[in-house]
């Protein structure tokens, strides 16, 4: 149903836009030229007016950018006071003048910290499919059984349908007795309802803000808005869905006919009281800007959400039909077979007939029009006419409603079962319903009872929530497949307890249990699908987990920070993770591996020239490596796969991070790097590149402790704050300190960060950065000098430390050398490929082991080293002992590995 899958609702950030409309064409991932929204910090909401945002250091960039424009997109809007509702207040629109890369302006605009998201302002599409054949086609009205839903409801003039789109034709002998007049604000060149808008009497032009939405340069939404409630029986034209249904026109295109306004319109529909809000428009990129919209929308108006699937013939996510809260509609022909444009997928909610709509067009005058952009409207207008027959239902019901009386559409569209909602909707059907039922998969979670990183192995239970939208439900049974290769279902059917409307109900006591199968990749996506049914109803769905995630999360002490597969660290794809936080407080925008062996040869993960350099491949994921040296260690490993001129370096990377004082402030990072090639390589340098950003990014200093071989970071302002990159390995060690305004020969913002710039900075010693009032600065810690023969490898070691003051940090600095010297550095290799898992850890009691050794006794000791238990199985069971760390020896043909295990019953 609407939204609610959310693993699918992410699954792909499809960046490909392309528009074709009247007039004019549009590029891929077509943005508003140097303009941004940035949602500001709630924290920060004292400095913030309806044009101005008084944080000095925003100021400063603000200037820098030249900015000409700056106004909240909704002035008029003030906090949310209901928890849980969305908050608009303090969104902005943002332009600027210099030429300046707009990821530039993202990167220089986050650093400070200041705000919830920063996005290009995205221009979406209409989605329709011209068609210049003059035929009356209305025959789709009867597919949909519209005349026998008017014998029963012709809807009621108190439910609107709010047309966001490109204009209406207000001299139109077939819309203008269906315009929702605003009374309250007659045409006077006053605001007479105080709600900023003057005399907004027949809708608005958010496009051009001005009261007259007639369209100008595309007819489009003069098509959309006959459809979903052209004037009905008026011996006239064309038949509107929703009959007697009012609509409000909602301009969101300028004057030439591009969608400037979109997402403003959904908010202008809201809160005018539009309890149906048409979307016959979209793109494939996602957006929180979006998706905030569309939960004010739904969650704090109470509004339903219809929105056009996409044209593309393709399985792409489109936006905002799959947003969470907006109901999604596909499109069908004459037959019930999926329009051979419309897009398809698991995420759609419904399908209406939209091939060729005979439908009211510019000038008073009438055309046909299809593409989902005409399958849209006619689910809203019929979700108006379910509403008039039902009006205590919410807009998630109206929804439920819609999808539980629809007609399948898998008998004649078997290469797309499922992929097309509930079915095609069918207005008598739900206009006449009694005793309807619709349950559905709201929520899910999943976990491993151990590290919940699902890998080959693994058996996932699985919990879902189950909301009941209608009428009561009893007998409900729950199953749960898969057509994956990569998992066996060992326990797939769960029953639920009798639900009244709107009644909640999970499987917590009868979980859903999956094996997984080995031969999955990085970051596969397992799809499931559950059935939900009591014999005369049945609801699917479906829902995706994602196998071998190639980033974990380390969050073990006082510092929180996040490994990936790929060399980043902090953040997996600069968005996801965990950043470096120290005591809660986030001190970095960007980390990452270099590895280099020359001016033109580094392989990298950081920023580039223009845009992200990604040239690392993981070869293993990074997972767990169950604990027995620190508290959490991990494990991977990658290759130089994606650079132009690969060196054909295999590295291994080794993680550790310790629970307790004087070892809490840091995590260790070991990559031993080898020459998987045929040709010798010299001079090698890796070191670390980061990006500290410690309270005000454009007041910190960078330094070196030269005896610790330790380059830090810290915060001139309130918090003092240090961040810090020591070099653990006997090697010789190099710190370049970066001045990021361009004030030194590496210049890594603004022209970019080139091969060249790379290697000098992996090679060249410069102590510090900052000046004497401090800057926005950066460095990279490494060692090099290396030579490699074929099958040769050397290993750099880092401690990645946090602290309150440099003796704070030199004292961490200190205990991660003795950790590494006595515990990392000699078994970081021991463990990885012995051949032993041990699970679950943590464990209530029940040890297993898999082996692919004989394995001839296992021995459990307490933190003082006493045998507590031992067998000669691959099971055991601690379950009598008190809850914490045990030690377990796992020996075999003279091999005994120890690993730690935590006791938590």
């Amino acid at each position: 149903m609407i939204a609610y899958l959310n693993n699918l609702k992410a699954m792909a950030l499809i960046a490909v836009l392309t528009l074709v409309q009247f007039g004019f064409s549009q590029t891929a991932n077509e943005t508003l030229p140097q303009t941004l929204i940035l949602k500001i910090k709630k924290d920060y909401r004292a400095a913030c007016s309806t044009s101005k945002i008084e944080i000095n250091a925003l100021k400063d960039i603000l200037q820098e950018i030249d900015v000409e424009y700056l106004r909240k997109v909704f002035p008029k809007k003030q906090e949310a006071s209901k928890k849980g509702n969305i908050d608009l207040s303090l969104i902005y629109e943002m332009r600027y003048s210099n030429s300046i890369a707009i990821d530039d302006v993202i990167r220089k605009l986050r650093k400070l910290k200041i705000t919830e998201y920063i996005e290009p302002y995205y221009i979406p599409e209409l989605t329709y499919t011209p068609n210049d054949t003059i035929t009356n086609n209305q025959g789709y009205l009867d597919l949909m059984e519209a005349e026998n839903a008017w014998d029963i409801t012709k809807g009621d003039t108190t439910i609107v349908i709010g047309i966001t789109d490109t204009g209406w034709d207000p001299s139109h002998p077939d819309l203008l007795g269906n315009v929702k007049i605003n009374y309250n604000d007659p045409i006077n060149g006053v605001d007479d309802d105080n709600d900023g808008y003057i005399d907004n009497y027949m809708g608005w032009d958010l496009g051009m803000d001005d009261n007259d939405a007639m369209w100008e340069s595309s007819g489009h939404g003069i098509n959309v808005t006959g459809i979903a409630a052209a004037v009905t029986d008026n011996i006239t034209g064309v038949a509107g869905v929703g009959f007697d249904t009012k609509f409000m026109p909602i301009k969101i295109s300028n004057s030439a006919g591009v969608l400037t306004r979109a997402y403003q319109g959904i908010v202008y529909a809201a809160d005018h009281d539009c309890f149906i809000i048409n979307c016959s428009w979209g793109s494939y990129v996602p957006s929180q800007f979006g998706q905030d919209i569309v939960d004010y929308a739904t969650i704090n108006k109470g509004c339903l959400v219809v929105g056009a699937a996409g044209n593309d013939d393709g399985p792409g996510i489109f936006y905002p039909s799959n947003y969470n809260g907006v109901l999604s509609v596909a499109s069908t022909n004459s037959t019930d077979v999926k329009a051979d444009y419309s897009n398809y997928g698991y995420y759609i909610d419904v399908s209406s007939p939209g091939k060729t709509w005979w439908c009211t067009a510019a000038n008073g005058g009438y055309g046909t029009n299809g593409g989902t952009s005409m399958s849209a409207p006619a689910v809203s207008g019929g979700a108006a006419l379910m509403k008039a027959q039902f009006p205590s239902y919410n807009n998630y019901q109206i929804a439920a409603l819609i999808q539980a009386t629809a007609d399948d559409l898998n008998p004649t569209n078997p290469t797309f079962t499922d992929q097309l909602g509930s079915g095609r909707i069918n207005l008598f059907n739900g206009v006449s319903a009694t005793a309807v039922q619709f349950l559905e998969l709201t929520k899910h979670s999943e976990t491993d009872n151990n590290n919940n990183i699902f890998e080959t192995g693994d058996t996932i239970r699985i919990e879902g929530l189950f909301q009941n939208y209608l009428d009561p439900i009893s007998g409900v049974t729950v199953t749960v497949t898969s057509a994956s290769p990569y998992v066996n279902i060992l326990d797939g059917t769960a029953t639920l307890p009798a639900l009244g409307t709107l009644d909640t109900a999970s499987n917590h006591s009868d979980k859903f249990t999956a094996k997984i199968l080995a031969g999955s990749g990085l970051n596969e996506e397992l799809l499931f699908k559950a059935v939900i049914t009591n014999g005369t109803f049945t609801n699917v769905e479906y829902f995706t987990i994602i196998l071998n995630p190639d980033y974990i999360n380390l969050a073990e002490n006082l510092v929180s920070t996040t490994i990936t597969s790929n060399g980043k660290i902090g953040l997996n794809d600069n968005s996801i993770g965990l950043g470096f936080s120290y005591k809660g407080k986030q001190l970095l925008f960007e980390a990452g591996l270099m590895i280099g062996d020359g001016p033109t040869r580094v392989a990298d993960c950081v920023r580039g020239v223009s845009g992200y350099d990604n040239d690392f491949v993981s070869q293993t994921n990074v997972g767990f490596n169950p604990p027995y040296v620190s508290a959490l260690d991990l494990y991977g490993a990658m290759n130089d796969g994606r650079l132009l001129f690969p060196m054909d370096i295999y590295i291994k990377q080794f993680s550790y991070a310790y629970a307790n004082a004087p070892d809490d402030k840091y995590v260790i990072v070991v990559y031993k790097i080898s020459n998987a090639g045929l040709s010798s390589l010299s001079n090698i340098y890796a070191g670390i590149f980061a990006d500290w950003d410690i309270d005000n990014a454009g007041a910190n200093k960078a330094g070196y402790d030269a005896s610790r071989k330790m380059g830090y970071v810290h915060s001139l302002g309130t918090d003092s704050l240090f961040a810090a990159i020591k070099v653990l390995s006997n090697t010789n060690p190099v710190n370049y300190a970066l001045d990021l305004d361009g004030s030194d020969i590496v210049h890594p913002n603004g022209s970019g960060y080139s091969t060249e710039e790379k290697y000098t900075s992996l090679t060249t010693m410069r102590n510090t950065a900052g000046g004497a009032n401090g800057a926005d600065v950066a460095h990279v810690v490494g060692s090099g000098g290396f030579n490699l023969i074929p099958g040769g490898s050397f290993t750099v070691a880092f401690a990645i430390i946090a602290g309150d003051s440099l003796l704070d940090i030199q004292a961490s600095a200190d205990s991660a050398q003795v950790r590494y010297d006595g515990d990392a550095l000699t078994v970081q290799e021991n463990d990885i490929d012995e051949g032993f898992n041990l699970y679950p850890n943590p464990t209530t009691g029940i040890l297993k082991i898999a082996s692919n050794n004989d394995l001839e006794r296992v021995v459990v000791r307490n933190v003082l080293g006493a045998i507590v238990k031992e067998s000669k199985t691959n099971q055991i069971d601690i379950s009598d002992q008190a809850n914490g760390i045990y030690f377990v020896e796992l020996i075999a043909d003279k091999l005994k590995i120890v690993k730690k295990i935590v006791l938590s019953k």
